[in-house]
């Protein structure tokens, strides 16, 4: 059978081995003996493990149940057989290749011709493939533009997840105060900061509620009243001088 890419690493032909008529005829069966010991060589290989699932494939499918069912026995539980065998392979129309060494470049060649069968694509695949690499094209060339789209995308799969594995209210609470308690430290820092520059640089309180210059301003206004001003003081001297002149006037001659 020719098996392609991953699956030519998976397989090993393996000989049967022969036991001549004299050994044959110290056991009751033989034939159950050669497929014992074929089941032990298979049961030896590195690839093959207790969990491995081996598929035995032989000429005509008349050795291979033996050997299945002897390898069970060494503890391969997932041991099957091609109904048929081979000629099963052949007639139902499977890859075969003829017996000669693998070389690199045949290795390539063979994996490039799966490669081609798997992507052979239907006229709306190649639609789609058209739309996908424009839109590749365009996601490489806007690229911020992309990032930000991916970002805002994922954050809103983050906060649907984050919804839907809600089981109650208190659930939403706590992320509430989750999300506020930046802006709560925030207003701290701003009050704490407000007070220490309440203070200038002189030591003067300079909010204007404060009792200290409520206190100046009262001793200034108090002191300002007790001191009259100079329009006071001629105000007070303008009476005594008119009095006086009008005392030396001679009242005779009117």
């Amino acid at each position: 059978p020719d098996l392609r890419r991953s699956a030519r690493y998976r397989y090993a032909s393996i000989t049967i081995p022969e036991v001549n008529g004299s050994q044959r005829k110290l056991f009751k069966n033989g034939r159950d003996l050669e497929d014992t010991l074929t089941a032990a060589v298979i049961r030896n290989l590195k690839i093959v493990q207790d969990r491995s699932k081996v598929i035995v494939l032989d000429a005509e499918g008349s050795r291979s149940k033996g050997i299945a069912r002897s390898l069970r026995k060494l503890g391969v539980k997932q041991s099957y057989l091609v109904q048929g065998g081979f000629r099963s392979w052949v007639k139902e129309g499977l890859r075969v290749k003829g017996l000669k060494p693998e070389t690199a470049l045949t290795i390539l060649n063979e994996d490039a011709e799966a490669i081609l069968e798997d992507i052979k694509t239907s006229p709306i695949q190649v639609l789609g493939y058209g739309v996908g690499l424009i839109a590749a094209s365009y996601a490489v060339l806007e690229w911020e533009k992309t990032l930000q789209f991916i970002g805002v995308i994922g954050l809103g799969q983050t906060v649907f997840r984050r919804v839907a594995s809600y089981e109650r209210a208190d659930d939403f609470k706590q992320d509430v105060r989750l999300l506020l308690a930046p802006a709560r430290i925030g207003a701290q820092a701003f009050s704490w900061a407000a007070g220490k520059l309440e203070s200038n640089r002189v030591g003067i309180p300079t909010s204007p509620s404060s009792s200290d210059v409520q206190n100046r301003v009262l001793q200034a206004a108090a002191k300002h009243e007790s001191q009259p001003s100079d329009a006071e003081g001629l105000a007070d001297q303008s009476p005594e001088s008119t009095i006086s002149v009008s005392e030396n006037v001679d009242l005779s001659e009117a």
